[in-house]
């Protein structure tokens, strides 16, 4: 039998891929409850570490998001408003809203605080709000720093301090136009497939996965499918899988206790070696048969030299 010689090898990096389908209705902890939006679920092994794994990537194959979730939530519905003295926190009943739903709730809130009356006023040319009180002569103050509805109201984020509005027979406008187009993107993050990418949130490398842009109406459902990206992955081995859902605000979602579905294609990278005499795969197992094979012959043949020696003896 002929010596083994490696440079009958060839050394190829080859992909194998494995298809991970989650559904957040089996997670295996849900750490903020009902809302759905950080999970883990705890694998076994999906992805061992061994010296032949190079590295693994990543892709969001598909996703089925329901617009569960409310343009006004516990993050953006207070307004803190002073009438006369002192400034009182209204707020606004979590749902979905428009300019104009959203300004016949302020009114029922208002009303359930103060003694008079206000209004929030739509321009739908401008797409701006004016407020103003019922009460002759009485004008009102927002505190900016304590409101979390700046955005639907048309306040810079950044912007503090007070906002006057004095009773007039001209309307005082916010100064920016109203925003109720609540999530307009979904951040999936993971902490054990964290790779490479960047967010401007942080303007640095994070743990973020991809990004989904919503599609759906109202309590509709966003499908996503792949757009054939890849995203690097730091760790070498896998068995728990964690995720998180944020707006493009980094704010975690909520979606109301409405599960949501994804699948992700994990792919790992890995050398393996190639017979150029028959291209057989997994050639180390080769290496060691004919090892063995060697090994066996030699000794056969010490066996032979020790049977003639006795013969001849």
């Amino acid at each position: 039998m002929s010596a083994l010689n490696f440079d009958d090898t060839d050394e190829h990096v080859i992909t194998q891929s494995k298809l991970i389908s989650l559904n957040s209705k089996y997670a295996t902890d849900k750490l903020n409850g009902d809302k759905l939006s950080m999970l883990s679920f705890d694998f076994n092994n999906i992805a061992s570490k061994d010296k032949d794994t190079l590295y693994h990537t990543i892709a969001i194959q598909s996703a089925e998001i329901p617009s569960s979730y409310y343009n006004v939530n516990d993050n953006n519905n207070k307004i803190s408003i002073r009438e006369t003295t002192a400034f009182e926190t209204i707020t606004i009943a979590e749902g979905n809203y428009d300019a104009n739903s959203f300004a016949a709730a302020f009114k029922v809130a208002f009303e359930a605080t103060f003694t008079y009356s206000a209004t929030l006023s739509y321009n739908s040319t401008t797409g701006k709000y004016s407020l103003v009180s019922s009460q002759t002569n009485q004008s009102l103050t927002l505190n900016v720093e304590a409101t979390t509805a700046k955005t639907l109201l048309g306040i810079p984020e950044t912007a503090t301090g007070t906002l006057d509005f004095p009773y007039s027979a001209t309307p005082s406008y916010f100064p920016l136009p109203v925003n109720f187009l609540g999530v307009t993107k979904i951040k999936v993050a993971s902490n054990a497939l964290a790779g490479d990418n960047y967010d401007s949130a942080s303007l640095n490398t994070t743990t973020l996965v991809d990004t989904l842009s919503t599609t759906a109406v109202n309590f509709g459902i966003t499908i996503f499918n792949s757009l054939g990206r890849e995203s690097y992955v730091k760790a070498k081995r896998i068995d728990e899988i964690d995720i998180q859902m944020r707006d493009q605000n980094n704010r975690l979602l909520d979606f109301n206790g409405v599960n949501w579905t994804m699948t992700i294609i994990l792919n790992t990278h890995k050398r393996q070696l190639f017979s150029k005499r028959d291209g057989t795969i997994n050639f180390d197992k080769l290496v060691r048969f004919e090892k063995a094979q060697e090994e066996t012959e030699t000794l056969k043949e010490e066996l032979k030299d020790i049977s003639f020696v006795n013969i001849t003896k």
